[in-house]
């Protein structure tokens, strides 16, 4: 990954369409089998892709993505589990959520196609 943060397209280019996705995090929590930190991630990179088109001024999509998102951010930043070269602390975060998730999805994708 050579942007940080990455757009839509970097991040997501292999992810599964969007019902594949829930069904399977909703498949995996249902079972216990998958962590805290994946089910935020995911359910935060789903939430992005999902709102991609969303009018910024729609006041109930917006508060909805940002919520899933500060669930994430709120999650790493008291565990330390970025996994990105920038830190959850990194001021680019305050202003660009979003990016914060694609850059996390993009790794975590990559290392679990790994």
């Amino acid at each position: 990954m050579t942007d940080v943060p990455p757009s839509a397209d970097t991040a997501y280019p292999d992810a599964p369409n969007t019902q594949e996705e829930t069904e399977e995090i909703m498949r995996l929590r249902r079972a216990g089998r998958i962590s805290d930190r994946d089910w935020l991630l995911r359910r935060a990179a789903l939430t992005d892709r999902q709102t991609l088109g969303a009018d910024p001024a729609d006041g109930k999509v917006q508060t909805s993505v940002q919520e899933t998102f500060d669930k994430l951010l709120a999650f790493d930043a008291a565990n330390g589990t970025t996994i990105g070269p920038l830190a959850i602390d990194h001021p680019a975060w305050k202003a660009d959520p979003r990016g914060y998730v694609r850059q996390e999805y993009a790794i975590w994708a990559g290392n679990a196609r790994s």
